[in-house]
Parts: structure tokens; sequence; C-alpha cells
């Protein structure tokens, strides 16, 4: 696989480098953050993460085309070492409406990251990179993207997982409709020792309103939409189908930002307890039959390539109501 992808990707550099002239790019990209739960619930435990994310990229863009690669390394602070590293190596491609990426590429080329249902906060922390392919498509009314990211290589105790996810949205006048989708392949290891094949797929038809600035509020957001899984364990071939409501609401005014999300219907993520984050990769909050956020976020920095800001959360569920902090900082100047 690796062999095939440098092996397309050298034929793209020579195809475009016999027609366009080269720009040098540079890129560093620094996120630091601060994650303190505290934690009652049976969901979630309680726990600091404290750390900080460094990745340099270089490469040549020949009009449309790019070429980068690059490394990463996240340290947590207090601990000995790294506690991730890993390499970028990819071709993209941006033109007119199109664009997209092939290779090891940094998730920050994503149009917009998943909900947290789907994407938890602390896998966005500690995994910058996505493995595979991705397409975007960005008009006047909306956007669509689909990417592939491989998650796991199936080996000797190791489980095939990759995910095929797609978003995007249409709209005009501030309203829109949308969708988010995610299929997870949660294969067997080799050999399988009994183990069988897990069948996971997520879907969020939403509509929307968004207006930068409304009123008095300077930017405002609201978002309603069903949150439905199909999840089957080959083990016992039964097909579970939770669903409930998700909603999102968000206003800022000068540096402040207030932001409600609310899940309520059926559980999410069956067999949880058995397979755990590696399937299930959203917030294990959203196991509860009723979940509220409420963040506070304010703004110390917020510049295009600068932005920085302090949030406080409160996350409510049956009976329980938790508390969290963040700290988070990122800085992405690009030559």
């Amino acid at each position: 696989m690796k062999s095939l992808v440098v092996l397309l990707l050298v034929l793209c550099s020579i195809d475009v480098m016999a027609q366009e002239k080269p720009e040098l790019m540079f890129e560093v990209y620094d996120q630091s953050f601060f994650d303190n739960r505290e934690v009652r619930t049976p969901y979630q435990r309680s726990q600091t993460l404290f750390g900080s994310l460094l990745s340099l990229e270089g490469g040549l863009r020949f009009g449309a085309h790019t070429i980068m690669a690059g490394v990463h390394g996240i340290k947590d602070f207090g601990d000995n070492g790294l506690v991730g590293q890993d390499l970028t190596f990819y071709y993209s491609y941006e033109e007119g409406h199109f664009s997209g990426a092939f290779g090891s590429f940094p998730r920050r080329l994503l149009r917009r990251e998943l909900p947290d249902i789907f994407v938890y906060d602390s896998i966005r922390y500690y995994t910058p990179t996505l493995h595979g392919a991705l397409l975007q498509y960005t008009g006047s009314h909306g956007y669509a993207e689909v990417y592939c990211n491989w998650l796991n290589k199936q080996g000797v105790g190791e489980r095939e997982i990759f995910e095929i996810v797609s978003d995007g949205r249409i709209g005009c006048k501030g309203y829109y409709a949308g969708w988010n989708i995610q299929l997870t392949h949660f294969s067997v290891p080799r050999p399988a020792n009994g183990l069988k094949v897990y069948d996971k797929l997520m879907i969020n038809p939403h509509v929307g309103f968004e207006k930068s600035a409304l009123g008095w509020v300077d930017a405002f957001a609201v978002e309603a939409g069903l949150m439905l899984s199909l999840n089957r364990d080959r083990t016992d071939m039964l097909w579970h189908s939770p669903m409930g409501f998700l909603g999102d609401v968000k206003l800022r005014k000068w540096r402040f930002e207030v932001r409600d999300r609310l899940y309520a219907g059926n559980r999410q993520f069956t067999h949880y307890e058995t397979y755990g984050a590696q399937l299930h990769r959203g917030d294990p909050y959203y196991r509860s039959s009723l979940y509220n956020r409420t963040d506070i976020s304010f703004y110390l920095l917020n510049r295009p390539n600068v932005q920085c800001y302090a949030a406080a959360s409160m996350h409510f569920t049956e009976g329980s109501l938790d508390n969290s902090q963040q700290v988070v900082l990122r800085i992405c100047p690009k030559w």
C-alpha cells in the first residue's frame, strides 16, 4: 500500500513538474491544549489532558498541485518522551470548485470536523493525521466532502479498521440542509480466534441556519437533526438501531461564545463495554439517553494564523452534572 502511494505521488510530481514552475512551501502548526475533566457520571472518567503538538511540513507547489512531506510529535507534559509521532506525505490538488488529498495528510485539511458524537475531542488532540484519500467540492451554495481514513492494519492480534466519512451542506441565505455519515469497517485480527466483524453506520441528516451578524449578536448558528446508528456484531447477527435528536446552538458576541449541544433518545454506542473507544470514537457521554453540554468560551486571540481560547463546560446526563475546563492555543503560519 505504501509503495503504491509513493509511486502515484512520484508519477504525479513528474507530470506537473514538466508543466508548472515550482513554488517552495513550508508550514508550521502548533497546538497546545489543557483539558481538565471533573466527572461523577459512569460514562466518563476524571482526567487532565495537558500537552502540545508540533507539526513541520515542507514541499513544492506546481499550480494546482502540491506535494508535501513532514513530521509531527505530541508531548504530554509530565511524561518522558513523546506519546505520539507520525509522518505526513501526501499529494493535494486544488483548482476551481474541487480539491483533495491522497496519502498521509493533516486532518486540518478537512472542510470541517464531524460533531463530537462521531469524533471525540481527545482523538482530535492525539490523532492529527488521516491516512487515505480526501475529495472535496465547494460551491456558492454549499460544499461536500468524502474521505477514507485507514485507522489500523490487520495483523497478529490487530484488527483491520478503517472509516469512510461524508459530510456537507447545501443552502441559501443562511438556511441549509446537511448530512454527516460515517461507515466504520471493524474487521478481525489474523488469526481471527473466534472474533467476528462488526458493522457500524452513523447517519446525521440535519437542517440549520447561520448568520455572521444577527441583531446584537456578532454570529449565530442553530442546527437540528436526526441521529441514527446501525450496529451489528456478527457474533449474534442482531442489528441495533439507536436513534435520537441531535441539536446545536451557538452564538458569539465580541470575544465571548456560548454553545449548547443536546442529544435525547436511545443510548448510542452499542457494545461499548466490549469494544470500547477502538470501535466507538465519539464522546462516551452519548452512551446516555439524555446529554446536554454547554460551553462558555472566551477568545484571547482570534486571528487567521493564531487562535487562543479558554472555555468552561458543563455536562448534564441523567442525575449527574459534570464540569470541565479547556485552554487551547493554535499557531499555524504558512510560507
